[in-house]
């Protein structure tokens, strides 16, 4: 048991406490003692040039000392060294303190690019900082990595795009991504995204309040105004949309059919004019239907004989389809 914890203090020791004071171990302490005097000099003097360099200098020694230890341990990830691109988001993990924090995309879309400068700077500068050239093959090799930071930098940029278009069109995220080449989609389209839904909702609701139990005669006067009223309702709903970005690449529109029961069938659509999978667009429905019910017992304002008017119902249909391309109105 004793030789067994010698061996373990012996291995341990060793690891923090090298023999040779050049080794990885002397710059990750350089790191960690000249972070703890730039935060003893930020504390005393305040921030200042001093306090930058002194946090500088520990971010190098510290990026310089966790490469060497990957490297002189042989960490390879899919036979890739791991060493140059830890230190390049060290790097990069140090210029973003300089940025504001909704900036920190930026370090990682330059991360790659970093990643090979670190990779490249050894093939093309000795040991005392000469200038030389790298043999052709290795002028291939740093080519080729080149091009693969490229792609990946590309790539990062292109997904945080995407983001920030759902985040301000968050409509996008109902649409059809079955056909894409590049976005997949882990779940059912979210419908409920689709802002249109909220506008045919308040749209309902609006008719819904103004027609229910109304007579007759009123139902139908207000049905013939009802183009001027939904554009007067829908640029007040729009209007109060959480995207505002959106306002404009919606509008809402209606018809009314009048059935052989009397009835009047409405067709509420909420119009897509954005992007979208489809050529012109989409379209959702939804269909109300206006009843008239004859009242049985008359109301004491109605005069004696005399047949009250029927009152309307309205009864909405719970889905919404979605259908392709542009509403074609009579």
């Amino acid at each position: 048991m004793i030789k067994l914890l010698q061996t373990l203090w012996a291995n341990i020791s060793s690891f923090f406490f090298p023999s040779d004071y050049y080794a990885w171990q002397t710059l990750i302490y350089l790191g960690i003692f000249s972070f703890t005097m730039s935060w003893v000099a930020r504390l005393t003097v305040g921030r200042g040039l001093t306090v930058n360099v002194i946090a500088t200098g520990g971010w190098i020694f510290f990026a310089l000392g966790i490469g060497w230890f990957l490297e002189k341990s042989k960490k390879r990830l899919f036979g890739i060294p791991i060493a140059p691109w830890v230190m390049g988001a060290i790097a990069c993990l140090y210029f973003s303190g300089f940025m504001p924090p909704e900036n920190w995309t930026i370090s990682l879309m330059t991360w790659p690019l970093i990643s090979v400068v670190i990779i490249a700077l050894p093939a093309f500068f000795t040991w005392e900082l000469q200038p030389k050239m790298p043999p052709p093959p290795v002028r291939q090799h740093l080519i080729l990595l080149t091009l693969i930071a490229l792609l990946l930098s590309n790539w990062f940029q292109f997904y945080f795009r995407l983001q920030n278009w759902f985040e301000a069109y968050p409509s996008l995220l109902a649409d059809d991504f079955n056909h894409s080449g590049f976005v997949f989609r882990v779940s059912d389209p979210p419908l409920e995204k689709a802002r249109g839904i909220v506008l045919l909702a308040s749209a309902e609701s609006e008719i819904t309040g103004a027609l229910n139990n109304t007579p007759w005669p009123y139902v139908e006067r207000w049905l013939l105004g009802l183009d001027e009223r939904l554009d007067t309702f829908a640029t007040n709903t729009i209007d109060s949309l959480t995207s505002p970005q959106e306002s404009d690449l919606w509008r809402l529109q209606a018809h009314s059919d009048a059935l052989d029961n009397g009835s009047y069938l409405l067709n509420l659509m909420a119009v897509w004019s954005g992007p979208a999978s489809t050529k012109d667009g989409y379209y959702l429905t939804k269909t109300c239907e206006v009843q008239p019910q004859t009242i049985v017992a008359p109301s004491p304002e109605t005069p004696p004989g005399a047949q009250p008017p029927p009152m309307a119902k309205v009864e909405c249909a719970l889905a919404t389809p979605r259908t392709p391309g542009q509403p074609a109105l009579s």
